[in-house]
């Protein structure tokens, strides 16, 4: 069972990251949160700087939504440090 727990372990921390990313008006999330995928509207500018310390892709170049992905080895302190970043880039600090 071990893919089912590594499986649940990224499934809920998607869901955790797209919790934490609804408190920041700028960012929007645009697809229900149904795996381990994160699709936001994150302003581009703000994205190139995180995106120099975090790996992450265009989903649709167009729109600057970028699609956030957890895995297995996603922890909570990944998905805290990751916002903390984006807040700072947005300019919350």
């Amino acid at each position: 069972d071990l893919w089912r727990r590594n499986a649940a372990h990224s499934n809920s921390l998607a869901l955790l990251l797209s919790e934490k990313l609804k408190d920041l008006k700028e960012i929007k999330i645009t697809q229900p949160v149904q795996a381990n995928g994160v699709f936001a509207i994150i302003p581009k500018v703000v994205a190139e700087k995180v995106s120099k310390t975090y790996f992450f892709y265009p989903w649709n170049e167009l729109t600057s939504e970028y699609r956030l992905m957890t895995s297995w080895d996603t922890t909570e302190e990944d998905i805290d440090n990751f916002v903390a970043l984006l807040k700072k880039e947005l300019s919350y600090s």
